[in-house]
Order: structure tokens, then sequence, then C-alpha cells
């Protein structure tokens, strides 16, 4: 049963936005380009800045733009799982990944959004946004580790899709509760979950600032700047292959090498996405 879920949202500096001559979130892709590039011709003399903050590694913000435009990272045929990031739509979408990561980011291209923690540099002030978890708000206004004096000129809007009226599917994290086949105890762990999952205990998680496990529940924080654009991203949603090898494709990182190639330019976009495709045929078809 899922219990609470987690869903990323670009999480930006209204002061910069605001000094760039930028009046109101995007609505589409396009838009937030032309921001960035607004951005970029009034702070981007400061070579360490980034209108937005994206590592090379950072594949589940890449992932994004490839279900955005209709592509999947793999999909069945014939009883199989087949690579498809080298289908057309994948490869549109890496290319248009790739012009807007090198226009907009300074971010290394060989690192993760995590080493360092993407909230923290963004907390050192030469960052104007940043793809990331409804959590990474407040870590970047920890009084240790981050800068609480952002805490007025910080925001959020959903990522905005290509296509207007829309937004970018965001990968959908979150947890689940589940009642082990070896359980004695059953039927009284099934009644557990199902008062523990209640629309009360659901709201009641939801104002702490969680997402909850429902669409007829996620407009409870629909006033809260910094909950609802978290929540209304989840509304779109991608998830990896539902299959046991998929662990293998992540610690074989397979995509975060596709995306190292494409950013550096060691490889085209077509080749990269080729390879990797190849990669995660062979590894989602392995017997254990």
């Amino acid at each position: 049963m899922p219990y609470y879920a987690g869903a990323r949202a670009v999480i930006y500096r209204t002061d910069l936005y605001k000094q760039a001559g930028i009046a109101a979130t995007p609505r589409t892709l396009d838009e937030l380009a032309a921001d960035n590039k607004k951005l970029m011709a009034k702070f981007g003399n400061d070579s360490s800045f980034s209108a937005v903050y994206f590592p090379g590694k950072n594949w589940y913000a890449a992932m994004s733009f490839v279900y955005d435009y209709g592509g999947k990272i793999a999909k069945t045929q014939g009883g199989k799982w087949v690579g498809a990031l080298s289908d057309p739509q994948a490869v549109k979408a890496l290319q248009k990944l790739k012009d807007f990561v090198l226009a907009s980011s300074r971010a290394s291209k060989t690192i993760d959004e995590a080493h360092p923690q993407q909230a923290l540099v963004f907390a050192k002030g030469k960052v104007a946004a940043f793809p990331g978890n409804g959590w990474e708000w407040g870590y970047a206004l920890d009084k240790k580790l981050g800068n609480p004096k952002l805490a007025k000129s910080i925001g959020a809007f959903p990522m905005p899709s290509h296509t207007a009226g829309s937004y970018m599917p965001s990968f959908l994290g979150g947890s689940d509760l589940a009642v082990t086949a070896s359980s004695k105890n059953r039927d009284l762990a099934v009644e557990w979950i199902s008062a523990f999952t209640s629309s009360a205990s659901e709201t009641a998680l939801a104002k702490k600032g969680n997402i909850p496990n429902t669409t007829t529940l996620v407009g409870i924080n629909k006033a809260n700047p910094q909950l609802a654009p978290f929540a209304e991203a989840a509304k779109f949603s991608w998830f990896v292959p539902a299959t046991p090898n998929w662990a293998n494709v992540e610690s074989s990182n397979v995509l975060q090498n596709m995306l190292v190639s494409i950013f550096t330019g060691k490889k085209s976009v077509k080749d990269a996405a080729a390879t990797a495709s190849d990669q995660i045929t062979k590894i989602l078809n392995q017997s254990s």
C-alpha cells in the first residue's frame, strides 16, 4: 500500500528572478529556457553562476525530459525488455536536455546532484534554481549547513512541460507499506495498514509536509507556497521499469555514463543513447 510520495519541482530564488526582469514563473519549457537566458545575461559574468544547477549525472531530472517528450527508458516487446532511449522521442528529448543544460548550468558535467548536495550549493548564492525534492527547500535553509537568510527569497514551481498547459513528469518516489507473506497475523496487519493510511491519517501526514498517497488528497496544501508546487508536480509522474533487474541498471551507472558522454561531447546524443539502450536491453533480460 502506498504510504506517501515525493516529487521534484523547481526550487528558485525569487529575488534573482525579479532582478533579471522575470515577473512570473514559466508556463512552458521554452519560457523557462528564455528566463534562464535572462538570468545568465544578468549574473553570468560570475563563472560559477548557474541559472539552473544541473550536474551531469542527475539522471532523475534528466529522464523527466525523456518522458515529457513521449519517450521511455525501456519498453516490453515480444515478451522481453528493450532499451528505448534510442527511440526518436527519447533522442529528441536528450538533445533538448543537452541544449538546456549547456546554456543554463555551470555545474560539473561529471558529478551527481548529491555530491555535493545541490541544496547546499544553491544556499551559497550562485544558483538561481535547481530541480529538487520538497525536503531540499528546508535543507537549503538549514542553520548549520545552509543559509537561513534565504527564507524570504525562495519559492518553487512545477517543472514546466514543452507542451503548454502541462508539467514535465517528475520521478515519483516515496514509501510503501506491506504485509510479509510469512506474517502470522496477516488480518491484523492489513487492518493496521488500512487505519494507518486512512484519509484522516493521510491528511495529517500531508499537513506535515508529505505528499499523500492519493490524488483525492493532493490539494490539501494548495494554499501553502512551500508544499503546493511539489504536490502539483506529483500529478504528472514517471517511474523506472518494473523489473527486479532494474537495480542492476542503476548499479552499472548506465544512465549516468550516458549523460556524461552527452554533456561532455564524448559522444553524440544519438550514439550515447544507442549505447545506453543496448546496455539496458542486455541487463534487463539477464537471467538471475
